[in-house]
């Protein structure tokens, strides 16, 4: 095999060594599947040259029939869960997220089949220039889906030892830990009881989140109490009730544990969705240590998941919005060029 075929999976590799809680890691990665599957192409291409017409032309009915499949199968995902979510959680803008997605792919899919059929140029330049910031937030949000599910789950399974297990906070109902939360809570505790069963035990377990103004009581005090009921002990669990938000989460966490003297690597327990951003975030503001999912209710979780993707193009924002503009470019430039020549 030549060198050149195993590069974009060493730079994937060293990306992930140097420190794994990068975007770019997650681009590195998709890249070389990528790079895997244009090779397997390749392969194919001269497999198929060798064969008959009609059984290469199988071939490639059954390979672009699967891909229609994979992309419709995940458009209907995306719709029924976010039709769950409204039914479970009501109405608001983000729970509509996965419906509006969903019905995306579909249109752009039912317009590309047009167009196929129909075999017009205006059509198909339409298709290509709505492709290109079409193409950019799919590839953004693959490489997010697939590393961000990634990352987590290796963390869970491989994270080292670390001097603190912080869970972050999510809404109260009533004042109590609903599902979502009682979750984090299930896993933090499991990751701070793996690391003394390998002999390398936490110093302490974080409970972090402010009161919101429809809580009797602080997210993280219900936590706390949650934890030492289901048998923690009290003495190693600390209380930061003050954040609003996973920045503040982070930060008053990092001041709170100093106070006490721990200043090593920590690990931070979230949802699963929600998991490596909350370790781009960690990265920002300095902090050793990994973060790790906790499970989510299915119907849940397309809609929290796109949700992320969009706040972590919001991170890195004029580096998206530059490239966005690029890719938008080309259609403004084809439309002017259409209304001059009507003139």
């Amino acid at each position: 095999m030549p060198l050149t075929e195993l590069l974009p999976v060493a730079v994937f590799a060293i990306s992930y060594a140097l420190d794994p809680r990068k975007v770019r890691t997650g681009l590195y990665l998709l890249l070389a599947l990528f790079w895997a599957v244009f090779s397997i192409v390749g392969w194919l291409s001269g497999w198929m040259a060798s064969i008959d017409e009609f059984a290469a032309a199988v071939v490639i009915v059954v390979a672009i029939g699967l891909g229609l499949v994979t992309v419709v199968g995940f458009a209907g995902f995306l719709i029924v869960a976010g039709i769950a979510l409204l039914r479970h959680e009501g109405y608001a803008l983000a729970h509509i997220l996965g419906i509006a997605v969903g019905v995306a792919l579909l249109a752009y899919t039912g317009f590309a089949v047009v167009v196929l059929r129909v075999d017009t140029l205006e059509l198909f330049a339409w298709l290509f220039l709505l492709g290109l910031p079409a193409g950019y937030l799919g590839f953004a949000f693959t490489a997010f889906l697939l590393y961000g599910s990634l990352y987590p789950a290796l963390m869970a399974r491989r994270g080292g030892p670390v001097d603190a297990v912080v869970v972050l906070g999510s809404g109260l109902i009533d004042g109590q830990v609903p599902p979502l939360l009682a979750s984090r809570l299930r896993r933090g505790r499991e990751v701070f009881d793996r690391l003394a069963e390998r002999g390398t035990p936490a110093r302490v377990l974080v409970t972090s989140g402010g009161r919101g103004p429809d809580e009797p009581v602080a997210e993280a005090e219900a936590m706390a109490a949650h934890l030492v009921a289901d048998g923690m002990p009290a003495d190693l669990v600390l209380v930061e009730n003050e954040s609003r938000n996973t920045d503040e989460n982070l930060g008053n966490t990092a001041e709170l544990l100093a106070a006490h003297g721990i200043t090593g690597p920590i690990a931070v327990v979230t949802s699963d969705f929600h998991a490596f951003r909350a370790a781009l975030l960690m990265r920002r503001h300095g902090l050793a240590g990994y973060g790790v999912g906790a499970p989510t209710a299915v119907y849940y979780w397309p809609s929290a998941v796109i949700r992320e993707f969009f706040a972590v193009l919001r991170d890195h924002f004029w580096l998206n919005a530059v490239l966005l503009a690029l890719s938008v470019v080309p259609i403004v430039v084809y439309v002017a060029t259409g209304l001059v020549a009507q003139r």
